[in-house]
């Protein structure tokens, strides 16, 4: 992109930091949308990546409320009060909501989640890690699901078991994206 006077065949590059949204989508068990129960959005002055900002603070030290990660514990909060349902409510997120302050909240607000960890935190009564939990783990559900293509029939799964089927996920065995 060109910007300012520069000569012909010279560009100037900036970086371009448009806005940003982080949403809660509504969804039955049954696969039905109901829609969008709370959304944020924001926009940076300045876009620089994590780890470049790693080696000027230590994000340990800055309070949640000064983080773009306060945005998991707001759409928590807006969501659990609008479904009015919180015991029924289970939250999913990514590595990103792996924050000890969303599961603080979550507990107070009496709802579930299930977040992808991005650290081996403690588990239980603090003597054992997540990873050894999830070693030898009690199947806690069965789920069965129908995929569907538009030009096949639906096919049926064995089904999940929940807990054996968490653990069996590998970050070596994550096919890397070209």
């Amino acid at each position: 992109m060109t910007c300012g006077k520069e000569p012909p065949g010279h560009f100037r590059l900036h970086t371009v930091c448009g806005l940003l949204m982080h949403s809660s989508l509504v969804v039955t068990t049954e696969g039905l949308h109901l829609g969008i129960a709370a959304v944020k959005f924001w926009t940076r002055k300045k876009f620089k990546g994590c780890n470049a900002l790693k080696k000027r603070i230590n994000p340990t030290r800055v309070p949640i409320e000064e983080k773009e990660s306060i945005r998991w514990l707001q759409n928590l909060k807006q969501t659990t009060t609008l479904l009015n349902e919180p015991e029924r409510c289970v939250h999913i997120g990514d590595r990103e909501s792996d924050i000890y302050e969303l599961f603080c909240v979550a507990q107070e607000a009496g709802t579930h989640f299930l977040v992808r960890t991005s650290v081996d935190r403690l588990a239980e009564d603090g003597t054992r890690t997540i990873s050894q939990e999830m070693d030898n783990p009690q199947s806690k559900a069965l789920h069965r699901v129908e995929l569907r293509n538009t030009r096949q029939p639906p096919c049926r799964s064995d089904g999940a078991e929940f807990g054996s089927f968490l653990r069996s996920e590998n970050r070596n065995s994550i096919p890397k994206s070209r």
